[in-house]
């Protein structure tokens, strides 16, 4: 969807900061676009007029504050770009994923919700991840053709979140290092030393 450009990219900015504030603190269900549009002083014609409504909006604002990770991640080895990707959702820290946590469960009783979070967020990480395996494929680490490559976004970074439900905590990077080291890499046919 191609926007009108009359907001600058500062003000563009100072609007995403206040959606997100106001997420974080009442919800993505309680958050109203009259509620954005007060706070960021400015009128719900211009938010719909820019992003369409809320979904988009809230998930446009979540992409502007962190890019997919794994985009312009290039570290000359499978192993590295794997590993870069997931220090960038450690890095994120709880804030960014009770949020996205929130918007995730948001998502099931909102399609446009879910759609916007598809076609944003996913959708860029798919293309990111495909780039690295591509990369790995061409230096010969990896077949063009493997298997694996159909699970490697549920495998990488919902293990993330699955360690943190079932011990409280974000896994730190040695914990990463460990499972792209015996479960990842395996799966693509590459032993690590």
């Amino acid at each position: 969807m191609e926007r009108k450009s009359r907001l600058s990219p500062e003000r563009e900015a100072e609007i995403f900061d206040v959606v997100v504030r106001l997420v974080r603190e009442h919800g993505y269900e309680k958050v109203t676009t009259q509620q954005i549009a007060a706070e960021a002083r400015t009128s719900t014609a211009t938010l719909y007029r820019h992003w369409d409504g809320k979904p988009r909006l809230v998930v446009e604002a979540v992409r502007h504050r962190r890019p997919a990770p794994l985009e312009d991640v290039d570290t000359g080895s499978l192993r590295g770009d794997l590993l870069a990707g997931a220090r960038a959702v450690i890095e994120a820290g709880p804030e960014d994923h009770d949020l996205m946590s929130g918007l995730a469960n948001a998502a099931r009783k909102d399609p446009e919700l879910d759609e916007a979070q598809r076609e944003i967020l996913v959708g860029p990480m798919r293309r990111a991840v495909e780039a690295v395996l591509d990369r790995a494929a061409e230096r010969g680490e990896i077949a063009a053709d493997a298997p694996a490559r159909e699970f490697i976004n549920e495998l990488l970074f919902a293990s993330l979140i699955a360690h943190r439900v079932h011990t409280g905590q974000f896994p730190d990077e040695a914990y990463v290092g460990r499972f792209i080291d015996t479960v990842i890499l395996p799966a693509f046919g590459v032993q690590h030393p």
